[in-house]
C-alpha cells in the first residue's frame, strides 16, 4: 500500500479533485462552471464594486457595519433572522456580486455545454442536468474509484466531527467500485489516529 501524507486543506484538494473528476466522468459537465477558477473569476467580474471593503458595502456575507483590526462586522439574515456577525478571515469579505448576471451567465453555460457533452455520450435525450448513473456501463472504472476514495475521506471527516448527525451522505460508505476488493483498502488518518 502508497502512503501519502498531506495538509488538511491538501486533502480537502484531493477530495474535491477525485469528485471533480468523476462527476465530470458521468456527464455532469455542468460541474466546470463550479470549479474555483471560474467561480473566483466570475465573482470579480461582476463584483457591484472594486476597491477596499469599507462600512456600508454590501458584501458576501452581508452589510459591513464595523471593521476593526483583524475582524469585519456585518449585518445579514443566515436563517435566524437580522443578526450581525463577526469575521476574522477579513482577506476573504468580497463585494457582493450582480448575482443575475453571474447566474445568467452561469445558465448559459449549462445550456451551451449540453451540445458537446450529448456528442461524447453520443446521446441527445439526456437533458441539461442529466447524465449517466454512477454504475453505467459507460462510464469508466477510474470514475467509480475516485467517488469511493472520496468516500473515505469525507467519511472520516464526518466521524472527526463533535456534533454531527446520521442522515447525511457522509454518515456512511457504499463503495461503487466492485470490480475487486481495492476500495476496502483505502484508509484515511486524521490527526495522526488511523481510521479506515
Amino acid at each position: 500500500m502508497n502512503t501519502l501524507e498531506l495538509t488538511d486543506e491538501q486533502l480537502t484538494l484531493v477530495q474535491n479533485a477525485l469528485d471533480f473528476y468523476s462527476r465530470i466522468g458521468i456527464g455532469q459537465f455542468n460541474e466546470i462552471k463550479n470549479h474555483p477558477t471560474f467561480e473566483e473569476h466570475l465573482s470579480n467580474e461582476f463584483a457591484i464594486k472594486e476597491g477596499p471593503i469599507e462600512v456600508g458595502d454590501k458584501t458576501q456575507r452581508g452589510v459591513v457595519v464595523e471593521i476593526g483590526k483583524g475582524y469585519i462586522k456585518t449585518s445579514g439574515s443566515w436563517g435566524n433572522g437580522e443578526e450581525i456577525k463577526t469575521w476574522y478571515d477579513v482577506d476573504k469579505i468580497k463585494h457582493s456580486v450582480d448575482y443575475p448576471k453571474f447566474h445568467s451567465t452561469r445558465d448559459e453555460v449549462d445550456r451551451l455545454l449540453t451540445t458537446p457533452r450529448n456528442m461524447l455520450m453520443n446521446d441527445f435525450s439526456l437533458s441539461e442536468h442529466g447524465s449517466w448513473g454512477i454504475h453505467n456501463p459507460n462510464v469508466h472504472n477510474t470514475c467509480r474509484m475516485a467517488l469511493d476514495i472520496v468516500q473515505v475521506i469525507r467519511h472520516e471527516r464526518w466521524k472527526a466531527r463533535e456534533e454531527k448527525t446520521f442522515h447525511t451522505v457522509d454518515s456512511s460508505i457504499h463503495f461503487t467500485h466492485r470490480d475487486d476488493d481495492s476500495s476496502d483498502k483505502i484508509k484515511c488518518v486524521l490527526n495522526a489516529k488511523e481510521i479506515a
